[in-house]
């Protein structure tokens, strides 16, 4: 090939790409000017849906007159009108959510519900299954497992919702049995649940989660039971320590629950424990739960090797009850650990600040 077809070629190339180049940022900008267009007439759609149908939705959940004529339903409003709906039952409570309940078959909010289970979008999922659990059908409790054990973790959430909303009872068991593998679950989230099942409905089952959990599951668990339930907490936190004494994971998670003042004693041994949290935690429990009669043990640990650990006795020193400056004074006077001393006045300069 002689040097001007050569140069022919690589022109000739050179043009092609840039045809295609061309034609391709013209599709591009082509499907965005259609995508626009679709959310444009999406908005605007939405906009009528609730210009209309909020006013609508909210006579009927507030009044006690007969419901009034529906408005004219049309197909493409409908996801839109279960929006409406959903965020509406969300907000009342008793009565107000029979009216509601009882325009779903009227608007075919159940039909709708149940053909947005199979959709590929997770918020369609979503809103499909929080349909399901407003209605309190019964018939969708089977759909609804389905979806409580899908891999994505709000989908999963929602489904345990609407179980609880349907038959708490029965759904609690196996909510456990998804709450101890599913970290990601919104804890705030989940502790309203449980709270709105009913303590009695749930206490049951969640103690006899956490008395199966493999060791290791355990310690995230705590701290959230605790606040769901903090009687609770406090009981399977004793019950664990007696269980798992030698598990340093499991001890340091459950000192920081407990409740009961009069189990100090018991729990003393765990100053020789060989982990640093375990001692800190101590500590910790003391401080909140303790009088006098744990100063001598906080004295001790305030001569820990571990920094944290000397740090969280002295505080907890200062909280005991009983504990005033003076005692305070004849206890920094009676100790011969540096250390100690230093992290005393440090805790006081802290508290005096506070």
């Amino acid at each position: 090939m002689d040097s001007n077809a050569g140069s022919e070629l690589i022109v000739a190339i050179a043009w092609r790409s840039a045809e295609i180049a061309a034609l391709a940022s013209a599709l591009m900008l082509l499907i965005a000017l259609v995508v626009r267009a679709r959310l444009r007439r999406e908005e605007r759609l939405r906009e009528r849906v609730i210009g209309t149908w909020r006013p609508f939705l909210t006579r009927v959940a507030i009044e006690e007159d007969e419901t009034p004529a529906l408005p004219a339903l049309r197909r493409r409003e409908l996801p839109f009108i279960i929006e409406e709906w959903s965020a509406l039952h969300d907000a009342v409570r008793g009565v107000s959510t029979e009216r509601l309940n009882s325009l779903a078959p009227a608007l075919g909010l159940d039909v709708a519900a149940r053909r947005g289970l199979q959709s590929r979008g997770i918020s369609d999922r979503i809103l499909a299954i929080r349909t399901l659990g407003h209605l309190r059908d019964p018939s969708a409790w089977k759909p609804l497992q389905e979806q409580l054990v899908d891999a994505n973790a709000l989908v999963s959430f929602y489904a345990a919702a609407a179980l609880v909303q349907i038959d708490a009872p029965r759904a609690m068991p196996g909510i456990m049995l998804q709450l101890a593998e599913r970290e990601s679950w919104p804890g705030e989230a989940m502790a309203r649940l449980l709270v709105d099942a009913g303590a009695d409905i749930a206490r049951e089952p969640i103690r006899a989660m956490m008395l199966s959990l493999a060791v290791e599951k355990v310690p995230p668990l705590l701290p959230w039971l605790a606040h769901v339930d903090a009687l609770l907490g406090g009981e399977l936190a004793i019950e664990l320590l007696r269980r798992h004494p030698d598990e340093n994971q499991i001890v340091a998670a459950a000192l920081l629950v407990v409740l009961d003042p009069q189990l100090l004693p018991e729990l003393e041994h765990f100053a020789d424990s060989g982990d640093a949290e375990v001692r800190k935690n101590l500590a910790q429990a003391c401080g909140r739960l303790g009088n006098l009669e744990q100063a001598g043990l906080l004295v001790r640990l305030m001569g820990d090797p571990v920094w944290w650990v000397r740090y969280r006795a002295a505080q907890a020193l200062l909280r005991l009850k009983g504990m005033d400056e003076p005692r305070l004074d004849l206890i920094r006077a009676s100790l011969e650990d540096r250390f100690a001393r230093d992290m005393l006045d440090q805790a006081r300069a802290e508290a005096s600040l506070a």
